[in-house]
């Protein structure tokens, strides 16, 4: 048996004939883009037909909205147009909001203070889970801050509806601050002390955030070539105008770059499919379509977890209780591979009759 076999909450996925899972997807997507992995997120949830997308909230931070040197390098605008756009090639009306650009004053903020522009994104989260029978699954690929505001406004709607949150910050170990906890250490440490049902995807390793090949990794790396193969023509002219940065971008030019991914496990687990190998190659299958295919193991482990008031969250597995799961998954350098050959299939999925 490996090490820790026997604390592992093996993932199960969606059963046969469970509805659709609500879910809000809460993304720091820009224009141009800040990185454009989050519109290959994007792509990716409404690829998945488990999801019944209730929502998408825009978790854009002040730095990236301006030029430099007030900001971080040039001025970028808030995705809506890219949503708005998917959302109408695919025929799935989306509300869209944007959140706070400023970090959380302190962890227990719930920003009622910021300027009205700036309450919509907390507003339709709180109106969605309000508004909804069943208990909605949350997505965050950003800081964690529209998120963390919301429960310290209703702390008690959010317990009730929430029914996780697939979060992907935050690094194993180690003291230096992952990106997306940068970019709000207090909501970070906010959402870990919430008691909210937290599956947690770390973007960081100890060795940092592009380790290929770790029991606990997320990360991998892929060409665009690989990922967009079988893209329909709608969704290739979508690509080329979310990837442009106020110049012509050619399609050729992006299929020759590469691209850092993180988030793609956590939104498949979510759905409840498995990477599997079939006879055509590696696709995300949904649990009850498996057979006798082979899998690339991967889990969620049971976790004791603190934050402490760096941000720096400690761990350790147990048998029982927790109040967190841990992503872990069997270590190989072909999972790059593997997960690029997936996600290429089920984007090819989209905008096809």
């Amino acid at each position: 048996m490996a090490p820790g076999a026997s604390r592992r909450k093996i993932w199960r996925g969606k059963q046969e004939n469970q509805e659709r899972i609500p879910l809000v997807h809460i993304t720091d997507l820009y224009h141009p883009p800040q990185d454009p992995d989050d519109h290959i997120d994007l792509a990716t949830v409404f690829a998945l037909g488990e999801y019944d997308l209730k929502g998408v909230i825009l978790d854009n931070t002040r730095k990236f909205l301006l030029a430099s040197p007030a900001g971080f390098d040039i001025k970028r605008e808030p995705g809506f147009v890219h949503v708005g756009q998917l959302s109408r090639l695919l025929g799935r009306p989306i509300q869209v909001a944007a959140g706070p650009i400023l970090p959380l004053s302190r962890p227990d903020d719930d920003v009622r203070d910021r300027p009205p522009g700036e309450q919509k994104g907390v507003r339709l989260l709180l109106d969605i889970l309000e508004e909804s029978r069943e208990r909605v699954a949350i997505s965050v690929v950003g800081s964690v801050r529209v998120l963390t505001a919301a429960f310290n406004r209703q702390p008690e709607l959010l317990r009730s509806k929430i029914r996780f949150v697939l979060l992907n910050a935050g690094s194993l170990a180690g003291t230096k601050r992952e990106w997306n906890v940068a970019l709000d250490p207090g909501a970070y440490i906010g959402l870990w002390r919430s008691g909210l049902p937290i599956h947690w995807f770390p973007c960081a390793t100890e060795q940092g955030a592009f380790n290929p090949d770790h029991e606990r990794g997320t990360y991998w790396k892929t060409r665009h070539a690989k990922i967009f193969e079988s893209l329909a023509p709608s969704l290739r002219t979508w690509f080329t105008d979310a990837f442009s940065s106020g110049t012509t971008v050619t399609w050729d030019r992006i299929l020759r770059e590469e691209r850092n991914m993180w988030s793609t496990a956590s939104l498949v687990m979510g759905a409840g499919r498995v990477l599997a190998r079939r006879p055509e190659g590696w696709r995300f299958v949904p649990l009850q379509a498996l057979g006798g295919n082979q899998v690339w193991p991967w889990r969620l482990d049971r976790i004791d977890a603190t934050v402490n008031g760096d941000a720096n969250v400690q761990w350790r597995l147990v048998e029982k209780g927790g109040n967190a799961l841990l992503f872990g998954r069997e270590r190989g350098p072909a999972f790059g591979n593997a997960m690029a050959e997936a996600l290429c299939a089920l984007l090819g999925s989209l905008g096809r009759v």
